[in-house]
């Protein structure tokens, strides 16, 4: 699977959209302007840089990617773009790294913490990390810009990477859920074939595959 032209992530200082460096401005344009209109206002009030590999992009071009953002509710944060960049990728010196598992899902990076269960018709959404300290029942709903913890049981509707990431996953003490996504992949588990102790989602190509959570790996 080749690598997504445009990718959200959330960090502590904002949202930090990837492009690759590789493809056409035109492309990346075109793309960032699809994504915005399907995200549906997800992304609206929060600050944000770009990240372009290695090389600067050139003013005209991100001035006009900016004016695409600001259409959707989005604040440039230019300021701080040297901090988001470092925190979001000072753990991800190759491709390999931001895509294999890693032990510490949020290391470094902003998560929002839900401090209670989740039940039927209640909803979260957050543009970075979220952990859920309890249980999502049946019924609930998780929208995540990244990845998904959750200290429990996780038997409803889970969405990470919602703004893109290819590399979110979602993890859970009983996962079970009703149906997850990651990015733009959906699944709905048979749930009396899931394992039980806890469990790790991710994508693997096109597929949502789930395996053991190991901590120590």
């Amino acid at each position: 699977m080749g690598r997504e032209m445009v990718v959200f992530k959330g960090t502590r200082n904002g949202l930090v959209i990837v492009l690759d460096p590789n493809r056409e401005y035109e492309e990346i344009r075109n793309t960032l302007l699809k994504k915005m209109e399907s995200a549906k206002g997800f992304f609206k009030g929060a600050k944000f840089s770009f990240f372009n590999g290695q090389q600067a992009i050139p003013e005209n071009q991100k001035s006009e990617l900016e004016n695409i953002c600001r259409q959707f509710g989005l604040v440039p944060n230019a300021e701080e773009e040297q901090a988001v960049l470092k925190t979001c990728f000072s753990n991800n010196s190759s491709r390999q790294a931001v895509t294999a598992p890693k032990t510490v899902p949020f290391s470094g990076e902003a998560a929002y913490l839900v401090k209670r269960s989740l039940r039927s018709g209640q909803r979260v959404q957050y543009p970075g990390h979220v952990v859920v300290l309890g249980d999502i029942h049946p019924g609930a709903e998780v929208v995540s810009g990244g990845s998904v913890m959750v200290m429990g049981s996780c038997r409803g509707v889970v969405h990470a990477g919602a703004g893109g990431d290819r590399s979110a996953k979602v993890i859970a003490l009983r996962l079970a859920p009703t149906v997850i996504c990651i990015a733009d992949r959906r699944h709905a588990p048979e749930r009396d074939r899931q394992a039980p102790g806890p469990r790790l989602a991710r994508l693997s190509g096109q597929e949502i595959v789930f395996e053991e959570y190991q901590t120590g790996r």
